[in-house]
């Protein structure tokens, strides 16, 4: 073997060697992220307002570090809609950028989590660290994770304003999807992640779509986490029914295949007591590394899955 090409050969070891060695998810990058996007700085991140635009800026400079690709020149998508309760007119602002698949480039998953919250209200900063910068910051590991070690299908990394005002940075984004809606395969979203005091993380939308619950039994039964499937039955009171209960609603209404990972509603749910020492660090964590897990699992045979033939 010529000098040259052995060392090419040695080079391309080390650094695939190096990867492997890296844990999926990296527990202090995560908590780091929502302890930024959580603090008193970003004054509970509500739409249009200072802080919201410094998370959205956090998010963009996260992409570019990790060299995500963006539609366009930019991976900012600006939208504007009008809030009739509070007749009010919003500029919101989505986060989009995405990782090429290796082997169908032109197929799309949709990993998503909204950044805003709600602001300040009788001087008291609603800081958000569950709902929703824990969703967040396992976007932000996941396009780190992915961006080293790239999918087969393309993953879309979208982070989404405006939740909290009705789900309109979702709305948006498939009002005025960067790539044709038939292209996209299915959306998982994440919101409210983080904590949960019976170890439970719930999985929403296989009732819905039938087809994406046998494969991640195998994910659900090895992970530390205690994993449930349900909140989508449509006979269920509107509280216990989590298909429109964030930003997959858009995509379940426009016929997108969806799952949910969220936790049930706790004492601090829309409180401005959901901060960042409220955050269960190991459950967290779990709860990312088995997100990763399933998404791995679905753009590895998503065809079989898709037709009920997968493995």
């Amino acid at each position: 073997m010529a000098l040259k090409t052995l060392f090419a050969y040695i080079l391309a070891l080390f650094i695939c060697c190096s990867l492997s060695a890296q844990p999926a998810v990296l527990p202090d990058s995560l908590l780091a992220h929502v302890r930024i996007l959580s603090s008193d700085e970003y004054q509970g991140r509500r739409t249009q307002e200072k802080g919201n635009l410094m998370a959205g800026d956090y998010l963009v400079q996260r992409y570019r570090s990790m060299g995500l690709k963006a539609f366009g020149d930019s991976y900012v998508r600006p939208f504007s809609f009008y809030n009739r309760w509070m007749k009010q007119a919003f500029n919101g602002r989505n986060i989009v950028g995405y990782v090429r698949g290796s082997a169908f480039p032109g197929q799309y998953i949709v990993l998503s989590a909204h950044y805003d919250h709600l602001g300040v209200k009788n001087d008291r900063i609603y800081n958000g660290a569950d709902d929703n910068a824990s969703g967040v910051g396992a976007l932000i590991e996941l396009a780190r994770y992915f961006s080293r070690r790239p999918p087969l299908h393309s993953i879309i990394f979208a982070a989404f304003d405006a939740e909290e005002m009705g789900l309109k940075g979702a709305q948006s984004f498939l009002d005025e999807p960067p790539v044709p809606l038939d292209n996209i395969l299915f959306n998982i979203n994440m919101d409210m992640i983080s904590r949960n005091e019976k170890n439970e993380l719930y999985i929403c939308g296989a009732k819905h779509y039938p087809f994406l619950r046998a494969p991640l039994e195998n994910p659900a039964r090895e992970s530390r986490l205690a994993i449930a499937f349900g909140h989508d039955e449509p006979t269920a009171t509107p509280q216990d029914d989590w298909t429109t209960a964030s930003d997959h609603g858009c995509f379940h209404k426009k016929g997108i295949p969806f799952l949910y990972f969220g936790v049930e509603d706790h004492a601090d749910y829309h409180k401005p007591t959901d901060d960042y020492e409220r955050i269960m660090p190991a459950f967290y964590t779990a709860a990312a590394d088995f997100i990763l897990n399933c998404l791995l699992v679905l753009d590895k045979d998503w065809s079989g899955i898709r037709t009920g033939k997968g493995k």
